[in-house]
């Protein structure tokens, strides 16, 4: 799984065509290895997210004279280096081949060791084809501080981000959203994702946790021998996984009764929260998303999900049910978020990798 990070860059965007220099679509680079090189060091990172509003549109300088058309050049932008004098902060995309439609998930970590307690606001600035906006984490934690932003449908091109911490730019990166390949044929319809359940305190075993994954047709019949996919995300760090005892599979499958089921303890990994992505394999599918081992016993602000005199489950909450059902006649697929119903007693949860009461949903191939 690859893993992207950038450290302590300023952006300078401009719409357009892109400049003679911007490399290939994807990530902006300066090495072989993904990253961006940097004054600042560090290998390590963690991920942010938040919904947005946009302001306006981007981009539009790049049409020709009216002549071929009218084609519009993929919205373009620069990045130039800079310190982060903070945080020395550490970056991850997630998706980190993003295509248009898709909310793109930014992930912030300290890489000095700052402390979520002692660590200040920072708003993140968004320019990218389809507008502008000023985010708001959706999620903070830390240990090292952790600011997870989202930016939700992202448009083809460049997309720069910029950090700003009582107005002084803090860190930057940039990347680029390339077509959507091809999806799955859907001539049996698409897999939507029916639920998307966190388990609820009553519900929550006493240790370890659960994935419960139900497949049905369109009918509601449950259909054997589906392989389902369990993907980490791609901010995910695999190399520093603590789950020895309980590896994480790549896939299960259903049994007679539809019915798959994964147990593990959870694990985690240096890059904050550790999150799964859950779909039907080989086929047009939904994505159920938000499932992590991020979710303790509180909400880090002393309020408890569970009644103190419940078992701490010291690996992390929680379990989830997802129900996938095939609809035939389904025009798009989505991200789907869980529902949240562990956390209730804290009222509105964070959102990890996903913008709160925004679909994120692209048209599948005929």
């Amino acid at each position: 799984m690859r893993v992207a990070w950038v450290i302590g860059i300023a952006s300078a965007c401009a719409g357009g065509g892109e400049s003679a220099g911007d490399p290939t679509p994807g990530l902006d680079t300066s090495g072989s290895d993904g990253t961006v090189s940097s004054s600042t060091g560090g290998s390590d990172g963690s991920s942010a997210s938040a919904s947005a509003t946009t302001s306006g549109t981007q981009g539009e300088s790049g049409t020709d004279d009216g002549t071929s058309g009218g084609a519009v050049e993929p919205y373009a932008c620069d990045v130039q280096p800079a310190d982060s004098p903070v945080l020395a902060a550490q970056v991850w995309f997630d998706p980190i081949d993003p295509h248009p439609g898709d909310t793109l998930t930014v992930v912030v970590k300290s890489g000095n060791g700052l402390g979520h307690g002692d660590a200040p606001p920072m708003q993140l600035d968004v320019e990218h084809g389809g507008g502008s906006a000023v985010l708001e984490p959706t999620m903070r934690a830390g240990g090292d501080a952790l600011y997870y932003y989202a930016i939700p449908d992202v448009a083809q091109g460049d997309v720069c981000v910029l950090g700003r911490i009582a107005g002084a730019p803090e860190m930057a990166a940039k990347i680029t959203v390339t077509e959507r390949p091809p999806s799955p044929p859907v001539d049996a319809g698409v897999f939507k994702v029916t639920t998307n359940h966190q388990w609820t305190c009553d519900e929550q075993p006493d240790f370890g946790n659960e994935l419960h994954v139900w497949v049905r047709d369109e009918n509601g019949s449950p259909l054997p021998d589906v392989v389902v996919r369990v993907d980490p995300v791609e901010s995910a760090d695999l190399d520093s996984l603590y789950n020895e005892d309980s590896p994480l599979p790549e896939t299960i499958v259903t049994g007679a009764d539809g019915h798959a089921l994964m147990y593990v303890y959870w694990p985690i990994t240096d890059h904050g929260f550790f999150v799964m992505d859950v779909s039907v394999d080989g086929a047009a599918s939904d994505v159920a998303t938000e499932i992590t081992t991020g979710w303790w016993e509180d909400d880090g602000l002393g309020c408890r999900y569970c009644p103190p005199d419940r078992p701490v489950n010291v690996w992390g909450h929680w379990s989830h049910t997802i129900e996938f059902q095939r609809d035939p006649g389904a025009a798009e697929l989505c991200r789907v978020p869980t529902d949240h119903a562990g956390q209730a007693a804290c009222g509105a949860p964070g959102h990890l990798h996903h913008a709160q009461d925004v679909a994120s949903c692209w048209a599948p191939d005929a």
